[in-house]
């Protein structure tokens, strides 16, 4: 991992990954680091690191990013699930046509480079079956699931090919997300933990019994580097395999943060149920990740740990990354 591209690093995840990202260029591990979104958060003055504003559907901004050539590539650029669902057009060509783009430049340019993936969860559809593992069958009903099984399914093709060394780590609900970043539909987790921690009122869109697989962002970011850096050996054939997460439901979560906080902020949720939110977001079953527990990752452990890392600060807030 020497020349590394970021794509959708002004995003909430990419953010964070790019702050881990730039630690490593800094401590000189990494020797060009090119970070790619429609805008990016001001950034230091670094040797080696290249800041790319703009659509990835540009060829010409695609040309860019990718000279010189990188020997890893992070894809994390795309649509939230609300807008892949309210806008299917657009969702379509952001969240399949730019990652086939980005697929067909590396594939012509025969660099041949590991390139991770964040698929999600999404690729499993209601109804939910009684338990998920690495080999349960993708089967999505929103059309950000599909898109997300669609390039699956090429970046395996491109792999098997031999053009791309690619991996498809299924990310659960990230948390906790700024309050002004609850673009997906599964955001309502992370308010249910950043409003009450924050002494704000939350109307809970689940049941106190709903059940939702959580990671927390720096566990999250741990096991996208890890991904980046195993054997492709080690993977499945179709490179596709579900992260560590832990299953909790909405009242747990809420007496965890009752422990951390005080009593009080059990006042501060409400449980408003929603049909379509519930069977979608809050039916999660038992979750068996082998794949990803035999390559070392792991989940949070507890509610306790997951909160207490779902509000920690973004690595790109520390001074150190201030320009």
């Amino acid at each position: 991992m020497k020349r590394v591209l970021l794509t959708g690093a002004g995003g909430y995840v990419g953010r964070a990954l790019a702050g881990m990202l730039l630690a490593r260029l800094r401590a000189g591990e990494i020797d060009a680091l090119t970070l790619l979104d429609l805008s990016l958060p001001p950034l230091p003055t670094l040797r080696g690191l290249r800041c790319l504003e703009g659509d990835l559907g540009d060829a010409s901004l695609l040309d860019a990013a990718l000279t010189p050539q990188p020997d890893t590539v992070f894809h994390l650029a795309g649509i939230t699930s609300r807008l892949a669902e309210e806008d299917f057009a657009t969702g379509l060509r952001v969240n399949v046509g730019h990652s086939v783009a980005l697929f067909e430049a590396l594939r012509t340019r025969g660099c041949h480079p590991v390139l991770v993936f964040a698929s999600s969860i999404g690729v499993f559809g209601t109804p939910l079956p009684q338990s998920i593992d690495d080999d349960t069958p993708p089967a999505p009903t929103l059309s950000y699931g599909a898109q997300k099984r669609a390039v699956e399914i090429l970046l395996a093709d491109y792999s098997r090919r031999g053009w791309i060394d690619g991996r498809s780590p299924r990310l659960s609900g990230v948390v906790a997300r700024p309050s002004q970043a609850q673009g997906a539909l599964s955001s309502f987790a992370s308010e249910l933990i950043r409003a009450p921690a924050e002494g704000r009122a939350m109307t809970c869109p689940i049941g106190p019994d709903g059940t939702m697989w959580l990671l927390s962002l720096s566990a999250c970011v741990g096991h996208l580097l890890r991904a980046a850096e195993v054997d492709a050996a080690l993977l499945p054939g179709q490179r596709a395999f579900n992260l560590p997460a832990l299953r909790a439901s909405a009242g747990e979560v809420v007496a965890a943060l009752a422990r951390r906080f005080g009593g009080g902020v059990e006042r501060l949720v409400r449980f408003d149920p929603q049909p379509a939110l519930q069977a979608q977001f809050a039916a999660w079953p038992p979750l068996t990740s082998t794949v990803a527990e035999r390559l070392g990752m792991r989940h949070d452990g507890t509610l306790d740990t997951l909160i207490e890392r779902a509000l920690q600060p973004c690595p790109l807030s520390s001074p150190i990354f201030q320009p």
